[in-house]
Formats: C-alpha cells, sequence, structure tokens
C-alpha cells in the first residue's frame, strides 16, 4: 500500500478516531484503526464497544492495500508533521513508513497487524436517511446532553430520547432530577415513532456540526441502530433497548409565580457568587423579592457572597435554594437575552423557558432551604 493525502484532511479524520476510541478499552484490537486505500480513496475505520465511525478523504492511491494502526501513535505523528502533504507506504511485514512531503530528512517507522482481525462495520449504504440542519442539531443536542444521566444504575435515564410527532422532531433528556426538552419543525421520512440514543454518538457528530453549522446533517434510524452522516464522516450505534420514563407528567401545566431575569447578569452573578458555594452541595440561594433577586451562597470553611440584580417580580417574597451547576448548564446553551421562571413554591419544580421561544423547556428540583 502507498499513497499520498492532505494532512489537514487526515488529521480532521484521526482526530475523530482518536476521540471515538474509549482509553478504558481492553480489546487491543479497538485500539487501531483500519485503513483501506483503494480508488483514489482512504476509508478510516475506527470503533469501540459502544460506536462505530468511518470517514473517507481523498489520495493519491499508488500502490491499493489495508491496514490496521496504533491510532494513538498515528496521530500524534501524523498531526506534528511539518508539512502539508503526507506520504504512507507499508511493505508485505505489515510494517509502514511515514514521510512529510518536502522533508527528506525526516521519517517513521510504525508496526501494523493484519486487517483481518479488525471488527466489521456495517454497511451504510441502503440506510434510508432523513435531513436536519446542522445548526438545528447542535441547538437541540447542546440543549439536552448535560441532563443526560451519569449513573450507569440509572439504565433508563443513560441516553437521549428521540420522539417524532406530527412534523417535530423532539429531544428529551433526564437524570431524576432535572428534564429538558426540545422540539423542532423536521421533516422525517423515517417511520420511528419513539427510540432512545446513546449519548456519544450525539457528541462526537455534535464536535463536527460546532465546527462548521453550514449545511446538513443525516440520520438513519432503524431498528436496532442509529446512524448518522455528517460530510464524509458516518456513525453507527445500537440504541438502548431501556425504556424511557413518561416524562410528559413530570412537566408542571401550571405555575402561581414567575420572573423575568437577564440571562447574562444572572449568568455573571452567579458565576461569582458560586465560587463561595460548598463544592459538595453546589448549593445557592435566591431571595425574592420586589423586581429584585439576591443570589446568596455560603461557605463554612471560607465565608459567603452575596449579590443583587433586578429582575421582573411582583409576588410574594420568597427563598429557594437549587444547584448552581444545574442553571449555569442552560444558561450556556441559551442564546436569548432574557430568562423565564416559573414555580409554586420554594419546593416546587422549577420550570426555565426562554423568553420568546416555545420549543424548548427545562425543569429542575430545588434543594432545602
Amino acid at each position: 500500500m502507498k499513497f499520498f493525502c492532505s494532512l489537514e484532511s487526515l488529521n480532521k479524520i484521526l482526530g475523530i478516531c482518536e476521540s471515538v476510541i474509549s482509553s478504558k478499552n481492553s480489546i487491543t484490537i479497538l485500539s487501531n484503526i483500519h485503513i483501506k486505500a483503494k480508488d483514489n480513496q482512504l476509508t478510516i475505520k475506527a470503533c469501540d464497544t459502544l460506536i462505530s465511525f468511518y470517514g473517507e478523504i481523498g489520495a493519491d492511491v499508488e500502490e491499493e492495500g489495508e491496514i490496521c494502526l496504533n491510532s494513538n501513535k498515528l496521530y500524534s505523528i501524523a498531526r506534528k508533521l511539518p508539512s502539508d502533504e503526507i506520504e504512507i507506504h507499508s511493505d508485505s511485514d505489515l510494517n509502514i513508513q511515514i514521510k512529510a512531503k518536502g522533508k527528506n530528512t525526516l521519517r517513521y517507522n510504525l508496526k501494523g497487524i493484519s486487517p483481518d482481525k479488525f471488527p466489521e462495520i456495517l454497511d451504510t449504504s441502503s440506510v434510508n436517511y432523513f435531513s436536519i440542519p446542522k445548526q438545528i442539531f447542535a441547538d437541540m443536542v447542546n440543549k439536552t446532553k448535560f441532563a443526560v444521566s451519569q449513573n450507569d444504575n440509572r439504565k433508563f435515564a443513560i441516553g437521549t430520547l428521540f420522539e417524532y410527532e406530527e412534523g417535530k422532531l423532539r429531544m428529551v433528556t433526564t437524570d431524576g432530577k432535572r428534564l429538558a426538552k426540545i422540539e423542532k419543525n423536521v421533516d422525517v421520512k423515517n417511520s420511528f415513532s419513539k427510540v432512545v440514543v446513546p449519548p456519544k454518538i450525539l457528541q462526537e457528530a455534535l464536535k463536527i456540526c460546532n465546527g462548521d453549522d453550514k449545511g446538513d446533517l443525516k440520520i438513519g434510524i432503524t431498528e436496532k441502530e442509529i446512524f448518522i452522516n455528517v460530510d464524509n464522516c458516518f456513525f453507527i450505534s445500537n440504541l438502548l433497548d431501556s425504556g424511557f420514563p413518561s416524562y410528559q407528567s413530570v412537566i408542571p401545566t401550571n405555575s402561581s409565580k414567575q420572573f423575568k431575569v437577564n440571562r447574562k447578569d444572572f449568568k455573571d452573578a452567579i458565576d461569582r457568587v458560586s465560587v463561595m458555594g460548598e463544592k459538595d452541595t453546589h448549593k445557592v440561594i435566591i431571595s425574592l423579592m420586589s423586581d429584585k433577586m439576591k443570589i446568596y451562597s455560603e461557605n463554612m470553611t471560607y465565608g459567603d457572597g452575596e449579590e443583587t440584580i433586578d429582575i421582573e417580580y411582583d409576588n410574594e417574597d420568597i427563598k429557594i435554594a437549587f444547584n448552581f451547576s444545574y442553571i449555569t448548564d442552560v444558561i450556556s446553551v441559551i442564546k436569548n437575552d432574557n430568562l423565564i421562571f416559573k414555580f409554586n413554591n420554594a419546593s416546587s419544580t422549577i420550570v426555565i423557558l426562554e423568553e420568546d421561544n416555545q420549543d424548548y423547556i427545562y425543569i429542575m428540583m430545588p434543594m432545602s432551604v
């Protein structure tokens, strides 16, 4: 095998492979990537136990072939080469030589292994995809990803619920203490109504969309798998077979109190006051008064912090405690200037909405004052 290709294009694919491959994986072959050079194209594959990936880039292929190489070593070499183009050549003993164009004094040798040992990756040629703008996909994932449970014992909540109903694609996540739901108008031609998607495949596709939000991303859903195609990259993962909780019942339909606050003012005040909070509890207390909010946190060892900001509120004085990380997670992904908080009392579920946006809702449980 012998080929030349753009280092920029190769490093983009290798970077995704490094992210896909789990550092905790004990299966040696899954620390490798599979490279196939054919018809002036490179197909590069990577997988772990949760997700499979392959990417395609153009190349000047002088000798066709395929090989498996240690992903980390190849990427570590390639991303530091002082050139725009890379040459890779393998011999009959599966050893490869790496050179940078125009740098005759630079050469690396890397030992490969047989491609026969690499796991089969599902064929995507017959998958029925629907399209969604990258910008919309990124917005939906960014506004829900932080509410996915990190507790493997909560199998029902370790993924993102995809629902399609009446022309709307909906994503929902919950960890039992908070819930995020977003829906957008999307023309889904597939016949699915409800599936639970592992978080890793969404996170990997999101990395590409966050870097380039122009164009569309394609999603295919079958009985057992989800396929995502973005640019020249393909991600494949099994769907989760665990049931997702009936989330509709925990979203309040009526709230007797609400306040409106400027997002940036609130975010900045929370960021500063939370410095004095306890690391174990992340607790912050807000005191609501007529058109004012006092934000307070206390650390039994170091002291306390307090700030007061303007809000729109005309109800009774009340104190509410919450985990400040639950607030900063959602504020960091909202672009609207103003937020609406709805609640009934100090111990009721708190609903957070963007002003003039009915597509997104975030709810969280308060802490005891």
